[in-house]
């Protein structure tokens, strides 16, 4: 029975390649033929711990889950806000039919078969997309899939936040991405400002400028950049980070997320390139210099210790003939960023400032406040100076 409606199903067809849904499919139908029961029982509570894997309490949360993040023709129109064909809407009714007879499946009497009294197969929904299944008409699913799909999107880009590259240039997701929130950035507050004003426009479909954060090492340029999506992570904003070695890789990066209706920002921390490095030349063609223009739902943030990210080198301006043209073809790629942001090592007020925010935040007991400051100075002198990177490692170190 089941593995009818879930073959009949036009736009979701993709669940259909899902290994939790393939063996719910098939178990339920043995189930029902009675086939041999202690061979499905293996099978049931495979299944069961499949799930809790999953973190799903219930196969029908599974289900709504995966429809939620299918990919498809219906779900990326309505990531872009795009309206729907009215074939394609006729499709989409007639999945949600052949969908809202599995959920209204009997599961309590197959865990029961299975002598399972805590009914792990079904032990609660939590997902709002099952109740809706379960208890509301076809047309009130349609509008709700409509409205998560516009408002977070679908894909791997809809539960996670945060990609790097795989070898082949690939977007992967970063697992346990857990950025520190903009609140909890001490100091700073006017380069701060800027980068999530700048943000706010382009999620807002504003004219947004390319990012250049620039400045002294551990002073939180990229720190500030992550914290962005926890910020704006509702607004369908992502990071895709790339590191100098996978610059090559921008133009087919640039052309997977140009189609989507979610906000990009292709983040490169720590850039900067030797003077006889031309990789740069992958970045300058993206960052407004390709023929192409640059699409609205992407921005380019990168930091460097460098302001003009090329090295420059004294003796070999000597040995230019047209020095002028080497200094404009050294300073090209940071021209292109229409906003500088500049970062520099704090002053001891500074410094103490951050101190004092962070211990606040650890609820750390000291003497007096004097007597923390005075640590904390002693410390940066001793790590590389006065730095927000030296006064995070102070206040751990003083847990």
């Amino acid at each position: 029975m089941t593995e009818a409606l879930f073959t009949n199903l036009i736009v979701y067809r993709n669940i259909l390649n899902d290994d939790i849904i393939k063996k719910y499919s098939s178990l339920y139908n043995k189930h029902i033929g009675r086939e041999n029961k202690e061979e499905l029982q293996n099978e049931y509570y495979g299944l069961c711990g499949m799930l809790m894997i999953k973190g799903c309490d219930s196969i029908n949360d599974y289900i709504s889950y995966k429809i939620l993040e299918d990919e498809n023709i219906f779900s990326i129109n309505r990531e872009k806000k795009q309206p729907v064909d009215e074939k394609i809407k006729k499709a989409v009714i007639h999945d949600l039919s052949m969908l809202k007879k599995i959920f209204e499946l009997p599961l309590k009497g197959m865990s029961s078969s299975f002598g399972d009294m805590n009914n792990f197969i079904n032990y609660c929904s939590r997902e709002v997309l099952t109740e809706l299944f379960k208890n509301s008409r076809v047309d009130e699913i349609y509008e709700y899939i409509c409205t998560e799909y516009e408002l977070n999107g679908c894909g791997k880009f809809r539960n996670n936040y945060a990609f790097s590259l795989d070898a082949s240039g690939d977007l992967i997701p970063v697992e346990n991405f857990n950025p520190v929130d903009m609140e909890n950035i001490y100091g700073y507050e006017l380069q701060k400002s800027k980068v999530i004003e700048n943000t706010n426009k382009f999620i807002s479909g504003q004219f947004a400028l390319n990012a250049l954060l620039v400045g002294d090492s551990g002073t939180g340029k990229s720190t500030a950049v992550k914290a962005l999506i926890p910020m704006f992570k509702n607004k369908k904003l992502r990071l895709i980070e790339v590191d100098k070695e996978n610059l090559h890789f921008i133009s087919k990066i640039i052309d997977i997320l140009k189609c989507r209706g979610m906000y990009f920002i292709i983040f490169i921390d720590d850039l900067s390139f030797e003077s006889n490095d031309s990789s740069y030349k992958y970045l300058k063609s993206a960052v407004e210099g390709s023929i192409y223009e640059q699409p609205s739902n992407i921005l380019f943030y990168v930091t460097s210790n460098r302001k003009h990210l090329i090295k420059e080198n004294m003796a070999e301006r000597q040995n230019e003939v047209h020095l002028r043209d080497a200094i404009n073809e050294q300073t090209s790629l940071a021209d292109r960023f229409g906003l500088t942001i500049l970062y520099t090592e704090p002053n001891q007020n500074e410094y103490f400032e951050i101190v004092t925010g962070l211990a606040e935040k650890y609820n750390i007991n000291y003497e007096s406040k004097e007597q923390l400051l005075a640590e904390a100075n002693k410390f940066a002198m001793q790590n590389g100076g006065r730095t927000g990177r030296t006064a995070v490692q102070f206040v751990k170190n003083y847990i």
